[in-house]
């Protein structure tokens, strides 16, 4: 019979592992480590990640109103004002005079002609163009003799304009268009066809005093603001 040590000895031998076993036992391990890595137990994972490179926005067209005529010197200097030069697409020109201006006075018999080229630099077009007249007045208005009321009296204004960045009498529009008569009685004019984007139009102003007008006239300054609306 075996004694108790050679028992002991043979069941260490038992127990102990061969090359095989470790071989296992590292395989069994390292499929331990996998399935924990994948089901996230053991994962490094520490942000995520999305990218959207697909943001836009645009902005609506709009109607910009260019307009460009002589100034009020002897030399009728051309200037360039821009509705886009104020807020809101709003602006006040105050370079181009369309009566001619003052350097040179008016005799009788005598006129002046202002030709206006106005233009949509906007992207939209323009579905009506509009002229409307201020408020016209005549200085002095007091005196010994009292002097004439041009903006009623004697001197007349005529409006005229027609399609492109040349006027053309030929093909001049029916409906922005004052004959020759008062300054005070020019209506607001409209021209339903508008402007479209890039297109152009010129107006011609003519201002006169006839042969015969009255020594009344004479020494006295006329203002009329004018104001143009192009719209959407």
């Amino acid at each position: 019979m075996a004694t108790h040590a050679a028992r002991r000895r043979a069941d260490r031998r038992r127990l102990r592992p061969g090359p095989r076993g470790l071989v296992l036992g590292a395989c069994a391990v390292a499929a331990t480590l996998m399935v924990l890595s994948v089901n996230g137990t053991l994962s490094d994972w520490t942000s995520a990640i999305l990218s959207n490179d697909t943001n836009t926005v645009a902005s609506t067209t709009a109607v910009i109103l260019q307009e460009v005529g002589p100034d009020g010197t002897a030399s009728h200097s051309s200037q360039t004002c821009r509705s886009s030069d104020g807020v809101a697409n709003t602006s006040t020109c105050t370079t181009i005079n369309k009566y001619g201006g003052t350097s040179t006075p008016l005799a009788p018999g005598g006129s002046q002609v202002a030709d206006v080229v106005f233009t949509n630099l906007g992207a939209a077009n323009g579905s009506s163009f509009v002229l409307t007249p201020g408020t016209c007045t005549s200085s002095p208005s007091t005196g010994t003799p009292t002097p004439n009321n041009l903006c009623t009296t004697d001197l007349t204004v005529a409006v005229s304009c027609s399609n492109g960045s040349t006027y053309a009498p030929g093909s001049a529009w029916t409906d922005l268009v004052y004959p020759a008569g008062a300054a005070s009685s020019i209506p607001t004019l409209t021209h339903a066809a508008g402007l479209a984007a890039g297109a152009s139009a010129t107006c011609r102003f003519t201002v006169a005093l006839p042969a015969n007008a009255s020594v009344l006239d004479q020494g006295v300054t006329v203002s009329h603001p004018l104001s143009w609306t192009l719209s959407k």
